[in-house]
């Protein structure tokens, strides 16, 4: 007989494998246990942990609980009380429904199961290693379910080799539960690590009390209701206003019919909708919550279930984008923008049509069958500029110089103090190639981000955040290999909120930021103290800084993991710290930078490799005008 190669797997390797698609991390666990939480009715869910997950998951809730066969049940694979069959894949409306996330966790884990009914007189705890069942038994205990996880991946070593610090895994699991307590704001969540508090959250009356529970009054106070409908979609949320912005995109929040997703027509519709209102490089806070028919979504497209499928995704963006627009368009505080979005006939005839005026250029690269909206509101709102027919060609557009009078800008403007310092004069016998920018003549700013200069060669103009940034980063860089960042002390101390599912993996990074020039301290579970920052920055400026330098903050926080780490943080810093794109300068300021510039080294290009200006020159622009 022929050597077989092909055999069935053990089960307890087959469930050890499905683990791994649907448990990554503990922070996988806890969502998969609160969602069956959220499934079983529950009014309250407490969830505690251990050392960042991996010693100790507990979930507690007061749901529906579960007879003594049903909790048996429970820890097999596929067992599930969500479908019975595969129509129902066609409408899922729970959070779960694979019937795979119990019986994952206890194969990786120690699990104990304790679950009642109301109206059971008591109820039943499991006991299982490695997904077997050990001990069965009847418990007192309270209606609903207590789960407890101890020592995850105890019997797949290979797996903890790929978990990141505890601070790190505490603050995913952080992230998970204020993403299910944005999509629940009827129920009351706790948080707890290590015996202490993280998150302790009561039912809300609406989201917007729970964004507030959650980010504090500062942030809520500054969003903007928004709401569009048509039939079978539904968009509603909360928008921040164009006035201000993050340094990376963690405050977009998007939920599909209650469940947190991560959906790229989702996240593009919000970015088309701040186009030309924030900075680039700059992210908004928004609040998305999409409603759709059940039919019209697929959830079941990745193990993790963050991820969908809509039926007609330039519907949805396009319900999305003209919502947020429309809104942003008239930021009146206090005044909610309710848009409908129906078809009218005549862009009904025009639907697929590539190229219609009022379509984003996005939605049309999306593919699909998208009909277009009209919008009927208080401000009604075009599509970006670049997906006009009467447009200008970036090319053909004229340039706008400006010497005395300002620029209006769609940012709110601050006197912007450069703190430049005199220094000694540019090196005779410089290379003449490299323009000697403060012995040019200006003419004033274009766009409110370059600065135009004219030679008997032609006309240059430099990027004000580029030069501003190759200025900062080599001061840094010099204090820095001097001995240490030059520190600026505060007035007075300042309050630095912190997002408190980052809170702990901020704070185990102080050593770090102490080491780039702020001088902080703990203040509380989710507060930092400022009591000094990088001197070349101001000490106006370090608690912005310090805030765009945590949002940007990776999960290993700020630790050097090469030689040339510090001097990427030095680049960080440079660019956050620097003037932007949006910002109109006086004159005294232009030259004020262009004479700093000058005494800079490597003064053409940025620290990332961008140029700082881009000529014209006077024959190029002759032949334009054909002379």
């Amino acid at each position: 007989m022929a050597e077989r190669f092909i055999h069935i797997l053990p089960e307890q390797v087959a469930s050890q494998i499905a683990a791994g698609e649907v448990v990554e991390r503990p922070a996988s666990a806890v969502k998969e246990l609160v969602e069956n939480s959220l499934d079983a009715g529950s009014r309250s869910v407490v969830v505690e942990i251990e050392r960042g997950g991996l010693g100790l998951i507990s979930v507690v809730d007061d749901g529906c609980g579960m007879n003594r066969e049903d909790a048996i049940l429970s820890v097999r694979r596929h067992a599930t009380s969500k479908i019975r069959g595969a129509s129902d894949l066609v409408a899922i409306r729970t959070l779960g429904f694979r019937g795979e996330a119990l019986a994952s966790i206890a194969s990786v884990s120690r699990l104990t199961l304790s679950t009642r009914r109301a109206a059971d007189p008591s109820g039943t705890e499991l006991t299982l290693t490695a997904g077997n069942i050990d001990e069965e038994k009847a418990c007192a205990m309270a209606a609903g379910a207590r789960i407890e996880v101890r020592d995850l991946f105890f019997n797949t070593p290979a797996r903890l080799k790929f978990m990141k610090s505890e601070a790190a895994e505490k603050g995913a699991v952080a992230e998970v539960m204020q993403r299910l307590a944005l999509a629940n704001h009827a129920i009351s969540f706790r948080l707890g690590a290590d015996r202490r508090e993280l998150l302790s959250l009561a039912r809300a009356s609406n989201p917007l009390e729970r964004i507030r529970q959650v980010f504090g009054p500062k942030l809520a106070a500054a969003m903007l209701p928004f709401e569009a409908s048509r039939p079978g979609l539904g968009v509603s949320g909360f928008a921040m206003t164009s006035q201000e912005s993050f340094a990376s995109a963690r405050m977009v929040f998007t939920f599909v019919n209650g469940r947190a997703v991560r959906d790229r027509v989702l996240v593009r519709a919000v970015a088309q909708a701040y186009e030309t209102l924030i900075p680039r490089g700059r992210h908004p806070a928004v609040f998305l919550f999409v409603n759709i028919r059940h039919e019209d979504v697929d959830v079941n497209v990745h193990p993790m279930k963050t991820e969908v499928r809509f039926r007609n995704q330039g519907a949805v963006f396009e319900a999305v984008y003209h919502a947020l627009r429309a809104r942003l368009a008239d930021q009146t505080e206090g005044r909610e923008s309710r848009t409908s979005l129906s078809p009218s006939p005549a862009a009904s005839a025009l639907a697929g049509a590539p190229g219609t005026p009022d379509t984003p250029a996005a939605a049309r690269n999306l593919g699909g069958d998208a009909p277009r909206f009209e919008i009927a509101a208080a401000a009604q709102v075009s599509a970006p500029a670049f997906a006009r027919e009467d447009s200008v060609a970036a090319d053909d557009r004229p340039l706008r110089l400006v010497a005395d009078s300002p620029v209006v800008s769609l940012l709110a403007q601050r006197p912007l103090n450069l703190g430049y310092a005199k220094g000694p004069e540019p090196e005779p016998g410089r290379d003449r190639r490299i323009p000697v920018y403060s012995e040019l003549r200006v003419l004033g700013q274009v766009f409110a981000g370059y600065i135009a200069l004219e030679d008997e060669d032609g006309i240059l103009l430099v990027d004000q955040h580029a030069a501003h940034e190759r200025v900062t980063f080599e001061k840094l860089r010099l204090q820095f290999r001097d001995g240490g960042i030059q520190v600026q002390a505060t007035l007075a101390p300042v309050t630095v909120e912190l997002n408190p599912a980052r809170a702990a993996a901020v704070q185990a990074t102080l050593s770090e930021l102490r080491a780039i020039g702020f001088d902080v301290e703990p203040f509380g579970p989710a507060t930092l103290l400022l009591k000094g920052a990088p001197a070349v920055f101001g000490a106006e400026g370090g608690a912005r800084l310090l805030s765009d330098m945590i949002e940007s903050m990776g999960e290993n926080g700020f630790r050097p993991g090469r030689d040339n780490a510090f001097e990427e943080l030095l680049k960080q810093m440079a660019c956050h710290g620097s003037v932007r794109v949006g910002r109109v300068l006086e004159e005294r300021e232009m030259r004020e930078l262009l004479a700093e510039l000058d005494r800079t080294e490597f003064k053409t290009n940025c620290p990332h490799g961008r140029p700082v200006h881009i000529r014209f020159a006077r024959g190029q622009i002759e032949r334009m005008f054909r002379r």
